[in-house]
């Protein structure tokens, strides 16, 4: 039988299922609760201190889980009585579910659920004053940090377009290119895949070539979907991409939307590889990366950064 990933936090409690559950355990999955069944809080709360990220549920029921979490980002965004915290939670949760999809199967229900959680975001923060501090300072698991990234440069990224004026469609497809851009990462050789944490002044030749490559395959990964468009894929080839020319294409040129996409996808990863806050990680922005971005961006991108309270420390 095979499994698809749920992730735990996007399970609540005291709810009655709609698909059996499965924890991974000494390379078996081993049944923890039927169909029907609800969960305790107090039972979520054990699994959760022990590290259990993900729940397994058989590949025959992953439309009853497509609907499931449908359902659970919608009470995310427009329920009542709910706090930040669990808001952010079920966000977060759906979105690395929706990813590990995408990551394992790129199909058109996994892509469409991946963009109903990049809107999911876009709304949720929108509502919540707070929320994108609280989802960009998430310190979550290592092995996630691929994924806590992208939901930073997705959350990010978004908000600076919309302070540029950028168009709402123009905004679905950063929203949808920021939450699958680095999908290629976790196709690279593991010494490759350690890179992303690796401050990029520090790689060798050999290294920023070998790292420069899942751009490409990120969009070779998704190639021949028509479901994906032209514009989404252009966006998550750029992203490394500057004016300077100094990114794995050489490009020099880059639309306001391509440029949010880098210019987010570079200060995050500023963030993750020196362990910066993120205002140390402006800082050193506004000296090192001059001429790379544009002026006025940086200056927008600044704005942004201190109305959502992220230069505060």
């Amino acid at each position: 039988m095979e499994y698809v990933p749920l992730k735990i936090t996007t399970v609540k409690a005291n709810t009655s299922l709609t698909f059996d559950l499965y924890i991974y355990f000494k390379d078996h999955y081993l049944c923890y609760a039927n169909k029907g069944i609800e969960i305790g809080e107090d039972k979520l709360e054990k699994l959760i201190k022990q590290e259990v990220a993900d729940f397994y549920v058989p590949a025959t029921q992953v439309d009853n889980v497509t609907i499931f979490m449908d359902e659970s980002l919608k009470q995310a965004v427009y329920g009542d009585g709910i706090s930040d915290e669990d808001r952010a939670s079920v966000v977060s949760g759906v979105i690395s579910t929706s990813l590990e999809h995408m990551n394992e199967n790129p199909t058109e229900k996994n892509y469409e659920m991946t963009k109903k959680a990049a809107r999911g975001l876009r709304e949720v923060i929108s509502k919540n004053p707070l929320m994108l501090k609280r989802l960009f300072g998430k310190k979550g698991k290592e092995s996630e940090r691929i994924i806590d990234h992208s939901l930073n440069v997705c959350a990010l990224a978004t908000k600076l377009a919309e302070h540029l004026k950028l168009s709402d469609s123009e905004i679905e497809d950063i929203a949808t290119a920021s939450l699958i851009h680095d999908i290629g990462l976790t196709k690279l050789p593991p010494e490759a895949v350690k890179l992303f944490e690796k401050p990029t002044e520090e790689f060798t030749p050999e290294e920023k070539l070998k790292y420069g490559q899942h751009s490409k395959i990120s969009v070779d990964f998704l190639a021949e979907k028509p479901f994906i468009s032209k514009a989404v894929e252009n966006l998550i080839i750029n992203h490394e991409e500057n004016l300077q020319g100094t990114g794995p294409l050489k490009v020099r040129k880059l639309t306001p939307a391509m440029e949010c996409i880098s210019l987010v996808n570079a200060y995050d990863k500023r963030i993750i590889s020196h362990n910066e806050t993120p205002a140390q990680a402006f800082k050193a922005f506004q000296i090192e990366f001059i001429g790379m971005y544009n002026l006025e961006l940086l200056q927008r991108f600044e704005v942004v950064l201190k109305e959502e309270g992220l230069l505060d420390s």
